[in-house]
């Protein structure tokens, strides 16, 4: 039997964009009458330092290329089943820096475009980065994706990293809190369904908060890397 996730709810909060670390502080700068000789005495300073007497709202750049959120944010904690039916514990990888994803076995677009993205991602760090790093995805089809699928699955694609999945009732609620919430819909496969699906990849710091998601289905490998490589320096 299939649960209908809803289309918002508990993941809608953690994804949507008023979370991200979206605040400006504007400050405004009195004016005071001042006489013509004072004007003339300050003009080149004017001229200099446009800058500095600017009235408007400041926005601190980014030093992530995905989409920053607001790093109060913790990442929910939850365990699940891996492909070689070992328990998997978000909680566990404290002083690691989290990349998780989202697919499932049976999607033919976006997550295997996901994948490859990851893939292409890990090719790109030195394996002292990777081993400071935990990669992970969940599958978004708990009631296909068992254990056993889920390892012939990666090892016929030769995808290194860990898989989880589980029963649907302990999985749904993990898509809907990290904002995935997967629509069911009838197709003409042997199953009978597939999923319309949000699509985020989530890096999460050591500390267990969210710092960057990443919301398309081809990922910019190298600008990915930038984003890993800037939470890897400041675990240093």
């Amino acid at each position: 039997m299939k649960l209908k996730a809803k289309e918002t709810g508990v993941g809608g909060k953690l994804f949507a964009p008023e979370l991200l670390s979206n605040w400006l502080i504007t400050k405004t700068m009195p004016i005071f009458p001042v006489s013509r000789k004072v004007i003339v005495l300050l003009l080149p300073l004017m001229l200099i330092l446009p800058g500095c007497l600017t009235t408007g709202p400041t926005i601190a750049e980014s030093a992530f290329h995905g989409t920053e959120m607001d790093s109060n944010l913790w990442a929910p904690l939850f365990t699940l089943q891996d492909q070689n039916e070992d328990l998997w514990s978000l909680e566990d990888y404290r002083g690691k820096t989290v990349i998780m994803a989202f697919i499932y076995t049976r999607c033919f677009d976006t997550c295997p475009a996901i994948s490859a993205s990851l893939t292409s991602v890990r090719g790109k760090l030195s394996q002292d980065e990777l081993n400071n790093t935990e990669w992970v995805s969940i599958t978004i089809d708990p009631w296909y994706d068992s254990p056993s699928v889920l390892q012939n699955w990666t090892s016929e694609r030769g995808y290194n990293w860990t898989h989880l999945t589980g029963a649907d009732t302990a999985v749904t609620p993990i898509l809907d809190s990290y904002g995935v919430a997967p629509i069911s819909y009838e197709d003409n496969s042997s199953e009978g369904y597939g999923f319309a699906h949000a699509q985020p990849t989530y890096i999460i710091d050591e500390t267990g908060h969210f710092q960057v998601v990443w919301s398309e289905e081809d990922i910019p490998i190298d600008l990915f890397v930038e984003d890993i490589r800037v939470l890897l320096g400041q675990m240093e």
